[in-house]
């Protein structure tokens, strides 16, 4: 009878052990990839969202691969509104067929609350992905080799699992075109600043800019009577007298934009340097006037 009990509490002690690991292993965190829709007609543009599921853990960075087939189907952009990430270490960028993303939530992230049921958390929308149909066939959007990193002060890594969607290309007489929202307005705040562990002390802009709908389609800058030049922050002022009026413009994926100047440092006539110059230079006049005046005296 007592192996028999030992047997019981063995096995019992097993399927615990076995349920705990189950459980720690369900409990990493899940990107799931939501499309706008799975059949599509060709020359259709759609998009997917890629979200991400904590399972109850904080999280306060994720780098990701999405791969796609790049027979039947195109990337046309990202965008980034909406998206819970602060900071873009790596903005997604398109190399071959696989798009790699990296980005950082400083203050952490745990999920989304369910207005109807405050103690679940919904996953969060990382980046919306759009893309565009070529030809006829199945097409697949799968993620790979990606992970985040959970908010406890050490760094530690949460491997994400990999999965995929299928999509189905068909004839369709008349494709849907995705288009944003026209009625988003972007934002941008920018400084300029110099610090010695950022390009050598010299004048650099720090800026930020975002929209809450579509996404950032890029930002221009104009330095004085320069050209109009695309940039990404930080970005290297080219006039490090900083003398010339700076302009930026920030466009959103909908075609709305905004434009702030940053004023210039105003040339000083009587700073100490000028002064100084003018000072040695009417000292040098002096005696060059001095001797003319005594060789023809």
């Amino acid at each position: 009878m007592k192996n028999n009990y030992k047997k019981i509490i063995i096995f019992l002690f097993i399927v615990f052990c076995s349920l705990f690991f189950f459980n720690q292993k369900a409990s990493a965190s899940s990107v799931i990839l939501k499309p706008s829709n799975t059949i599509l007609g060709v020359g259709e543009q759609f998009y997917v969202d890629v979200m991400i599921d904590t399972n109850g853990k904080m999280i306060n960075g994720i780098d990701a691969s999405i791969n796609f087939s790049s027979q039947n189907i195109s990337f046309i952009r990202a965008e980034e509104g909406g998206s819970i990430i602060n900071l873009w270490v790596e903005k997604p960028n398109l190399k071959g067929n696989t798009i790699e993303l990296s980005g950082i939530i400083p203050n952490g992230f745990g999920g989304v609350i369910d207005p109807f049921n405050p103690k679940e958390r919904l996953p969060g929308l990382v980046i919306r992905l759009v893309f565009e149909t070529k030809n006829n066939g199945t097409s697949n959007i799968s993620l790979s080799k990606s992970y985040a990193t959970l908010n406890d002060g050490k760094g530690t890594t949460d491997n994400i699992p990999d999965n995929s969607i299928l999509l189905n290309v068909q004839n369709i007489n008349i494709p849907f075109i995705y288009k944003t929202k026209g009625d988003a307005e972007p934002e941008i705040s920018a400084y300029v600043i110099r610090d010695t562990n950022l390009f050598d002390n010299k004048y650099t802009l720090i800026f930020d800019a975002k929209d809450n709908q579509t996404g950032i389609k890029e930002v221009l800058i104009k330095e004085g009577k320069r050209d109009w030049k695309k940039i990404e922050s930080p970005y290297l002022l080219e006039d490090q007298s900083r003398h010339s009026i700076i302009t930026l413009q920030a466009t959103n994926y909908s075609g709305a934009s905004i434009v702030m100047n940053i004023e210039n440092i105003p040339y000083k006539l009587f700073s100490v340097k000028n002064i100084t110059v003018i000072i040695l230079l009417f000292i040098v006049l002096f005696f060059v006037f001095k001797k003319i005046y005594e060789k023809y005296k």
